[in-house]
């Protein structure tokens, strides 16, 4: 069995981002929709089947490490002398992305989309104030949405990464 599993690091636009929360990238998109065309000459179902709608790829997930660095690498705004964000008018930034899992695969959305959905998690106690975001795998000027590049496969180059301890 080759399952990918765990959530080792995040790359948004060749940066990495900081911490996601522990229920990591959970899948949001829409399956496709399909329309039957049915003809009066045939009584028993329809002639064709035609998607209407491809459906969309996306994630959410709750970034929890709310460093300015990581808010303005993810969704934008500005960073001043002394550290304080301000956030832009638009809470989205689109660009590559790669997650890297424990299992060792490298999931490349070629074309992300992030759209930071709102605050999380509440300011509390019980736990840290989270930035949702939403992910939304678009098409690159290729045509390409999405790679799972195999372990040890550098997604940069497609080629076998080195192992620096020989």
């Amino acid at each position: 069995m080759n399952a990918i599993y765990g959530l080792n690091q995040v790359k948004f636009d060749g940066k990495e981002i900081g911490w996601i929360d522990e229920q990591g990238l959970q899948p949001a998109g829409t399956a496709p929709t399909q329309v039957d065309v049915y003809a009066a000459q045939v009584k028993d179902g329809p002639i064709a089947t035609i998607t209407s709608n491809p459906g969309k790829k996306a994630f959410t997930c709750n970034l929890i490490d709310l460093s300015t660095e990581n808010l303005v690498n993810i969704i934008g705004g500005t960073k001043d002398a002394n550290g304080n964000w301000e956030p832009p008018e638009k809470w989205e930034k689109t660009a590559p992305m790669d997650i890297s899992c424990d299992s060792g695969e490298t999931i490349r959305f070629f074309n992300a989309k992030v759209t930071g959905n709102d605050f999380a998690n509440g300011i509390n106690s019980q736990g840290v104030l989270a930035l949702g975001l939403n992910i939304e795998l678009l098409k690159d000027d290729k045509g390409k949405s999405l790679k799972i590049f195999a372990k040890g496969i550098d997604p940069e180059t497609g080629n076998p990464t080195v192992n620096p301890e020989g």
